[in-house]
């Protein structure tokens, strides 16, 4: 299905309140002031995900829910590792670089932030259309881009053929960036924008 432009800016306004939400949580987690940019947004299809997201060989951390509700998909959170390493240290309050593949400290302390990136959009998103969106357990994994984009799209389950884009940048700390990827089912964008009044 086409987006038009005016179903774009009211998605791009979803994603300025999760932004919003995202910072809020953040700073009480981080205890400092966080802010984020005005989110990009793009509809795109699977073809076109791997041009947004990086290099295919790119590391990246990566978190990850399913979606369950009457609009069910898989919702995923995208940080390079640089902008992951950067968010852990700031949590721990150390210089030190850490382990984002074996230590388990560090793994717990970057899915619960990406676990506030996914559900501060999602929360805007159900918000916005009056759909429950039930998000699962998160779960992390650390790999090459392509790697990891193929373990999602190769899990069980029909999917849409556009996929929703939010493009983000934090500040506060040294300037982070990541993207929240949300892969609809077959029928649930149509279904959200329906419940949006577009």
């Amino acid at each position: 299905m086409e987006i038009s432009q005016t179903q774009l800016d009211v998605l791009r306004e979803i994603g300025n309140i999760g932004s919003g939400h995202a910072a809020t949580a953040l700073s009480t987690l981080l205890q400092r002031r966080i802010g984020m940019s005005v989110p990009e947004v793009w509809t795109v299809s699977f073809e076109q995900m791997t041009g947004i997201i990086g290099q295919l060989d790119d590391p990246q951390a990566v978190i990850y829910v399913k979606v369950e509700g009457e609009a069910p998909g898989k919702a995923v959170f995208f940080f390079p590792v640089e902008s992951a390493a950067i968010v852990v240290q700031a949590l721990f309050q150390s210089e030190e670089t850490p382990d984002l593949y074996a230590d388990e400290l560090v793994q717990s302390a970057l899915k619960e932030v990406g676990n506030i990136m996914v559900s501060s959009f999602l929360i805007a998103l159900s918000q916005f259309s009056g759909i429950p969106l039930h998000p699962s357990v998160p779960a992390l994994a650390v790999d090459m881009a392509g790697a990891l984009l193929d373990a999602i799209l190769l899990e069980e389950g029909t999917l849409d053929e556009k996929v929703l884009f939010i493009d983000t940048q934090i500040f506060g700390i040294p300037r982070i960036e990541g993207q929240f990827i949300f892969l609809p089912g077959a029928g649930s964008l149509h279904k959200l924008l329906g419940a949006l009044g577009l």
